[in-house]
């Protein structure tokens, strides 16, 4: 099989956006991050990512293909206010990564992070640093948003 153009990978990368966005909408309460691709198995996950981000490897696409697609559906979730999120394991059988999803407006993230420059995410899942449910009590309450009024 062909790899695909730059701008057919960018198709693809656009085509398969809203089912992950879709995904990130429908995630769990407890959990933020919705698992779009696993890195240890080309069967355990269906989602058209999961596919064609696997399919990326096993074809060997060139870095430009890769990129094109990545960039188009990272793209598209960062508009949909969606993070990527790369999941990086070392286990006893080697390493591997996990891709999900976060949906930005029930989590905020606990790091700098700023989705404007970067929709994607590396992170690794032993870290404290991670996600929060976003809560307008939170910003309410924050003491770093209060400013004191200084006597003139």
């Amino acid at each position: 099989m062909a790899n695909p153009s730059q701008e057919e990978a960018a198709r693809l990368g656009r085509d398969d956006a809203p089912e992950a966005i879709e995904m990130a909408r429908a995630g769990s309460p407890m959990y933020p991050i919705v698992t779009i691709a696993d890195g240890a198995d080309h069967r355990e996950q269906t989602t058209g990512f999961h596919k064609r981000w696997w399919r990326q490897f096993d074809e060997d696409w060139p870095a430009g293909v890769r990129e094109a697609y990545n960039e188009a559906f990272t793209k598209e979730l960062a508009a949909a206010k969606v993070a990527v999120v790369e999941l990086q394991f070392d286990g006893a059988e080697g390493k591997w990564t996990n891709v999900g999803v976060v949906d930005l407006d029930q989590w905020e993230p606990t790091f700098p992070f700023d989705p404007e420059s970067t929709g994607w995410i590396r992170q690794d899942p032993r870290s404290r640093v991670g996600w929060r449910r976003r809560s307008m009590l939170r910003k309410m309450f924050s003491r770093k948003d209060k400013k004191k009024a200084e006597p003139a």
